[in-house]
């Protein structure tokens, strides 16, 4: 089927040429195929092909399949008599023009149909249509490639609200336009802050225009810490050395993770998809809703452990002495210090310090950063006279290594030992974190 292509042709008509190709082809006995009646509801002519076959549609039909609507408008030609199409794939400065109507049906304006090559409202379409037409959705597209071949990238499937779109007052698509999982999960070498880091340093060359003309250079670092959520998604980079933050891209790779507007539930992975900052339940199931129970068992019913609770009196001046070895397995961890004027907490991990150590008070320090799963958040709260008024140490997650909770200070009280222990860590594990209390601690 073709148009006449005048400038004045409201129709899309038949060609001479495509008159002969259908009556050959119904002639031949071919034409079976077109014998199955479609279930509608309402009349064939209340079924508009551009509910269908939307601007972008009609593009690659003009065009090919990399062709896409015009991404503006040009005000000498209503929009419905001419079909507008970018037709290089990179290229959003030129459109080519066929200048034949869109079809009837095409969305124009919000709420506003193409019908006859004029741009119309629900009112002016009643005289022509009878049926309201509600969404449906198309079927799903494949499963995307991994985004991440280690540290937990993104697969995803869409389908889209086109089959037919909604038109003349009816409902949207109900239900999600998009699935995604985790996958790849396997732990990097490398940390999630680091795989931020070597995106944000890709743009290193590319320079900023920060004035009209005068091309700057800098180094690109994580902005973690200066934006959450979805911002955090749009490629936010801050400038090394520099007080600034910018968008270095359109988005950061689907897997990346993010930083939360609120706490995520437990378990809970937030990473970038498509620019936003998602939530994946414990299962890696796009916004799933499952979540670890205390034990850090995904959807399980906090059965499989048993909490500990104690509070530890002791401690040698200018010396760190360890009250508490975490075994690996242990979840929940929370311990808070009520006296940290003549005492502080310190954490090792193997053979390094992550919090304090060198003798003096940590300032609020999150390892490895706030973008790991197995995060450590110790906490400094002070005074209205800016003393120190408590230390609070939080590992939300599983411990994955040994952890040594040490204390820096003369005879005290550290209150609130709070937690728990998967039953299938090794009996000896516990016996070992017990011997280490130094005398007149309790466990």
């Amino acid at each position: 089927m073709a148009s006449d292509g005048g400038y004045n042709s409201v129709d899309l008509t038949w060609s001479q040429c495509s008159r002969q190709q259908l009556y050959t082809f119904f002639s031949e006995g071919k034409a079976d195929c077109v014998k199955d009646l479609p279930v509608l509801v309402g009349s064939l002519q209340d079924w508009k092909p551009g509910l269908y076959y939307g601007v972008d549609d009609q593009c690659r039909i003009a065009f090919g399949s990399t062709a896409r609507a015009c991404s503006f408008t040009n005000t000498d030609l209503p929009v419905c008599r001419v079909l507008s199409c970018h037709i290089k794939p990179d290229d959003n400065s030129s459109c080519k023009r066929l200048l034949v109507p869109l079809l009837d049906g095409t969305e124009c304006a919000p709420n506003q149909w193409c019908l006859k090559g004029r741009c119309v409202s629900p009112d002016q379409l009643r005289s022509s249509s009878s049926v309201v037409v509600h969404g449906s959705w198309s079927s799903w597209s494949q499963f995307s490639p991994c985004s991440r071949i280690c540290g937990g990238g993104v697969t995803s499937r869409t389908r889209q609200c086109n089959n037919p779109r909604p038109a003349f007052g009816g409902n949207d698509c109900k239900g999600r336009d998009t699935e995604a999982e985790l996958c790849h999960q396997q732990q990097c070498e490398r940390t999630q802050l680091a795989f931020m880091a070597e995106q944000c340093a890709q743009t290193n060359l590319q320079p900023l225009y920060l004035s009209p003309n005068t091309a700057s250079l800098y180094t690109w670092i994580p902005a973690v810490g200066f934006v959450t959520g979805d911002e955090q998604c749009r490629y936010m980079c801050q400038c090394k050395g520099e007080n600034f933050i910018v968008s270095r891209g359109s988005q950061f790779v689907d897997g990346t993770r993010c930083e939360p507007d609120s706490p995520a539930p437990l378990g809970a992975t937030t990473a970038c998809l498509g620019g936003t900052c998602q939530l994946f339940g414990c299962d890696g199931v796009l916004k799933s809703g499952k979540v670890e129970d205390v034990c850090g068992v995904c959807g399980g019913d906090g059965s499989s452990c048993s909490l500990t609770s104690q509070s530890y009196s002791g401690g040698q001046a200018r010396e760190y002495v360890t009250f508490l070895t975490l075994p690996v397995n242990a979840t929940q961890v929370h311990i808070v210090n009520r006296a940290p004027v003549f005492t502080h907490l310190a954490v090792l991990i193997g053979n390094q310090y992550v919090v304090s150590g060198s003798g003096s008070i940590a300032l609020n320090i999150t390892h490895p950063s706030p973008l790991e799963d197995g995060r450590l958040v110790y906490r400094l709260y002070l005074t209205p006279d800016l003393l120190p008024l408590m230390e609070e140490l939080l590992l939300p997650g599983t411990v994955t290594e040994e952890t040594h909770i040490q204390v820096n200070g003369g005879v005290w009280a550290l209150q609130c030992l709070v937690w728990w222990w998967r039953e299938s860590a090794p009996c000896e594990m516990c016996s070992k974190a017990r011997s280490r209390c130094p005398t007149g601690g309790r466990f």
